[in-house]
């Protein structure tokens, strides 16, 4: 039932944006969830290390020190995310955060298995992660995804959106002990450990969710003052 429904949405998908979610009643409703997410979130890929030659040898030979030097603590900071990835599935929570956020806004029932869902919540994130413009500018998350919300019996699709948000990694992300500076930057985050670097990626998830079903919140507000 649900691999069918997944081809399904994958073809609605590509149809034009819309929005009925008024033309529904939700209440007490089966709700369950499809994602298709990349199989990690994508970190640090900026062009941190992109240049040009000055013209004066000695400038650019101490630039090259320095990029190497920042692409070495770069794939520190990727080995430390991917040992913190295995404490905290980033997709999983992303998708239980959504699917909840949205149940509870429209007052259905969330249906783990699918078996008996009258609704179908799809997720395509394109893209997510941790990023920022230099290694010494502020580090923010990100999320770039496609959401649909489908009628399962009939096959419609009530609501499409286009989700594309970024937000600042701040300090109070780590915790009240942690002594960092105001601004959370790439070079922050090189001396950060396992531990604190799990909160990030806490933090990249409840984003997420949180941006896709403000959406689909905003959008609901909207058709029932129509």
């Amino acid at each position: 039932m649900l691999a069918r429904w997944l081809v399904a949405a994958t073809l609605l998908s590509g149809c034009a944006s819309s929005n009925t979610l008024h033309e529904y009643d939700y209440r007490g409703r089966g709700l369950t969830v499809i994602s298709d997410l990349p199989s990690a979130p994508n970190v640090l890929s900026g062009p941190y290390f992109v240049g040009h030659p000055s013209g004066d040898p000695v400038r650019d030979m101490v630039r090259i020190g320095a990029r190497v030097a920042r692409e070495v603590e770069a794939v520190a900071i990727r080995e430390r995310l991917d040992s913190a990835s295995t404490l905290i599935d980033v997709g999983s929570v992303l998708e239980v955060e959504t699917v909840d956020r949205v149940a509870r806004y429209l007052g259905a029932r969330v249906e783990r298995d699918g078996s008996a869902a009258d609704f179908l919540l799809e997720l395509v994130v394109l893209d997510y992660g941790i990023d920022a413009e230099t290694w010494d500018a502020a580090a923010h998350v990100y999320i770039e995804a496609d959401a649909a919300l489908l009628h399962v019996e009939s096959g419609a699709e009530i609501w499409r959106a286009e989700i594309g948000a970024r937000d600042p990694l701040g300090p109070a992300i780590f915790g009240p002990t942690q002594a960092l500076r105001d601004v959370v930057t790439a070079a922050t985050l090189a001396s950060l450990d396992v531990e604190e670097l799990v909160s990030a990626l806490e933090y990249l998830a409840d984003y997420s969710a949180r941006v896709i079903t403000d959406r689909l919140r905003d959008d609901l507000r909207e058709a029932r003052g129509r």
